[in-house]
């Protein structure tokens, strides 16, 4: 009953506002990449520790400016970055609390969030407008505050007394200055890791381990409701070349919200302090260790929490018996861990004064016990004086049969149409490109295109100099209409960097997976930081069928060497990309073709490798699949609704299936003509339900008797619609309701 009224407190609380809502202020965090090595310190390898940074790129989908005013002014964007490993059964972070970047102006570009209406200064993000911070910004030091001096709920930072403010002891002397507003802070002597996000090489070194970075954007008097894409982060492999580290992407795209998510298996959920302060992540997993034990694991992420966290107190049941307690923080002293130990009926962590779970960090905490899991509250007290509740309760995995009524989607849906839109290879460092002196080519056809070996020929260059600046693009008229996969251009936007686009599409320097995909339609012969101030690009168009746009002798920024290639867009459709002698220097390199206006992210392909078999691409038209969801959780005694959307044309009805039987994995149903399509759960019990438009609504009673708790309950949706395939039904993905009294 305890445990029933604090999670009733916790709810009733979210219903109070947010204290410093800016109506319409939204950001997103559009781009996570390029994780750059910058250097180490400390003992020989492997016992030292290194330095790094990351890019980001965010735009602003709300409908007011964005604040951006550069320190020592108070109200602009933070940036906080953590690392993570995954490992056996159990995530970690492994980066320290980093220092946080604050933003210093807008460069407000048009790109992942639409026509950007530039306010003309860099002191705002105007509305649909864009900004990037390579990883060479998001390293420079004269940026980076430490992040106890942010509240990440309301998003503010005061500059008096700020680190910026009082300067760094070491860079004074010794002394401390007296805090006036002013920046003191001085960079000089720093090492290559002071202040960057900073990993044990030890901890990057661990065998079958899966590595993830991310990014978490802080903005004053954004609402909750519109952080769910502040956070983002993707993968990566690191690699130790005898003398540097290499950080590149692996083939695990970005993904947003907490980075917990990539612990595989885990059930994920939150909770916050109503709407007085911010956000408690937690991911809980069980191991079975033979009879009724098993090992409970879980990951606690503080989003944006200021009070912070003190104690996690998980409940147990009465019979149940706890052993081998551990604790994770992040960092090496055994001093101020938390403690552990059984009080009542709950296993209860207990910080130091000096080791709350602080915004942008993640502890763990285990357990084995005596009990099958349920699915329960977890509570995590608050640290320290401030608005709000006392604690915040989270739905985990707990050894007690209090069921908290969760849940959770299974599997996928069918019926609509996925493919590959897009391909790309991203060359990082820039040392890995290999295309130099080859060539390949987009034949259209059918409205579609297929990528393969080349098959023009390099024409020597003609036409006038676009005489561009450095990152520039220029919109070029063309003699006829190319068509494209879903259209036809007359107009060819050509950028410094290296791409061209049938729209203005920005001249970013920096090439990201990301943001290649969410951006316009894109043609990349070479994505990458250059400057023709003093090399040429040349378009010629004196030849009715064909227009070339010719790069030669490009210099690369920043970096010895140059480029010279030569893109060949034909009448009928043809787009040649023909490379001559390519300097590989510089920044990344990104090659290929995306429709864009987030496209589905392929991963890097091995372009020289697998150009030889060719590779059809889709025409860009994506159908999504079935799908269902619920309106609500399963508490006994209360009506949810079982939400079926994405029906397709043609559809006659629906069909609701219930079964307390779960097939896991699903079983495909392909033998009885339903290609790609499912059964997650038994045909227990089958009712029709309209489907007058792309969505219908099944209201579900759940019985209100309690012992139903902890009862898991399947369902699934399916549609009668033929000619969708041989057998005439689609399925959506299954919904596991587990029934709880709280």
């Amino acid at each position: 009953m305890k445990r029933i009224i604090c999670i009733a407190a916790a709810t009733a609380a979210s219903l109070t506002a947010q204290s410093n809502v800016v109506p319409g202020l939204n950001g997103r965090l559009t781009v996570v990449d390029s994780l750059t090595y910058y250097g180490r310190r400390g003992a020989a390898h492997p016992n030292g520790e290194i330095g790094m940074a990351m890019l980001n790129e965010m735009c602003n989908p709300g409908t007011v400016t964005i604040p951006w005013q550069a320190a020592m002014q108070p109200n602009h964007p933070k940036f906080g970055f953590v690392i993570v490993r995954v490992v056996g059964d159990r995530i970690e972070q492994i980066s320290d609390r980093s220092y946080c970047k604050h933003a210093f102006t807008s460069t407000n570009y048009s790109g992942p969030c639409g026509s950007c209406q530039n306010p003309g200064t860099g002191s705002v993000m105007g509305i649909n407008c864009a900004d990037t911070y390579g990883a060479g910004n998001n390293a420079d030091r004269t940026w980076l505050g430490p992040a106890p001096e942010i509240d990440p709920w309301l998003g503010t930072w005061n500059p008096i007394g700020s680190y910026f403010d009082i300067g760094d002891p070491a860079q004074a002397g010794g002394l401390v200055l007296p805090p006036d507003g002013v920046r003191s802070l001085n960079t000089a002597g720093f090492d290559s890791v002071k202040n960057r996000v900073t990993v044990q090489e030890q901890d990057l070194l661990t065998p079958g381990a899966a590595y993830f970075y991310g990014i978490q954007l802080i903005h004053q008097g954004e609402a909750v409701a519109n952080r769910g894409d502040n956070l983002a982060s993707r993968g990566f492999n690191p690699v130790y070349g005898g003398a540097t580290w290499s950080l590149g992407n692996n083939a695990v795209g970005q993904t947003h919200g907490s980075i917990l998510q990539r612990w595989s298996g885990a059930t994920i959920n939150d909770g916050q302090n109503g709407n007085d302060d911010g956000r408690f992540f937690v991911a809980s997993k069980t191991t079975a260790l033979g009879g009724s034990s098993h090992h409970y694991e879980y990951a606690v992420h503080n989003v944006d929490n200021n009070r912070g966290g003190a104690t996690f107190r998980v409940p147990i049941d009465a019979s149940a018996v706890a052993s081998n307690f551990t604790f994770g923080d992040i960092d090496n002293n055994p001093l101020n861990d938390w403690t552990a130990a059984r009080v009542g009926n709950e296993i209860v962590f207990t910080a130091p004064a000096n080791n709350s779970l602080d915004w942008n960090t993640i502890y763990n905490f285990g357990f084995d016990a005596n009990f099958t899991p349920g699915i329960s509250g977890v509570t995590i007290d608050e640290a320290r004086i401030g608005p709000g509740a006392l604690f915040v309760v989270v739905a985990a995995k707990a050894p007690s049969a209090s069921t908290y009524a969760q849940v959770t989607p299974v599997g996928t849906g069918c019926g609509g149409v996925n493919c590959q839109t897009s391909f790309y290879e991203y060359f990082s460092p820039a040392s890995a490109f290999d295309l130099a002196n080859s060539s390949w080519t987009l034949t259209y056809s059918g409205g579609t295109y297929t990528l393969g070996p080349g098959t023009g020929v390099y024409a020597a260059p003609a036409g006038a100099n676009l005489t561009m600046s450095d990152d520039t693009t220029v919109a070029v008229p063309i003699p006829f209409a190319v068509p494209f996969p879903g259209g036809s251009t007359s107009t060819l936007w050509v950028c410094s960097n290296g791409f061209v686009s049938p729209v203005n599409n920005g001249s970013s320097y920096t090439p990201t997976s990301a943001g290649f995909l969410s951006g316009q339609r894109t043609w990349a012969a070479l994505w990458h930081d250059l400057v023709p101030s003093t090399g040429q690009v040349k378009v010629d168009t004196f030849t009715p069928s064909v227009v070339r746009i010719s790069y030669t002798n490009v210099p690369n920024f920043g970096a010895a060497g140059t480029a010279t290639f030569q893109y060949q867009f034909f009448s009928n459709g043809n787009v040649n990309v023909i490379y001559g002698a390519v300097a590989a220097a510089g920044n990344e390199y990104l090659v290929g073709y995306t429709p864009g206006n987030g496209a589905g992210d392929p991963g890097s392909w091995d372009i020289s490798a697998g150009l030889p078999g060719g590779l059809p691409l889709c025409s860009g038209v994506s159908i999504p699949n079935v799908a269902l969801t619920s309106s609500a959780r399963p508490i006994v005694g209360t009506t949810l609704n079982l939400l079926t959307s994405n029906i397709p044309n043609g559809t006659l009805l629906g069909l609701q299936i219930f079964s307390l039987t779960q097939f896991n994995p699903g079983v495909p149903l392909a033998p009885v003509g339903m290609p790609g399509c499912e059964l997650y759960l038994g045909l227990d019990l089958l009712s029709t339900f309209p489907t007058p438009g792309a969505s219908a609504s099944v209201p579900y009673s759940v019985p209100g008797d309690p012992s139903l708790a902890g009862v898991l309950l399947m369902t699934q949706s399916a549609t009668l619609t033929p000619g969708i395939n041989p057998f005439g039904f689609a399925t959506s993905n299954g919904v596991a309701l587990l029934l709880g009294i709280n």
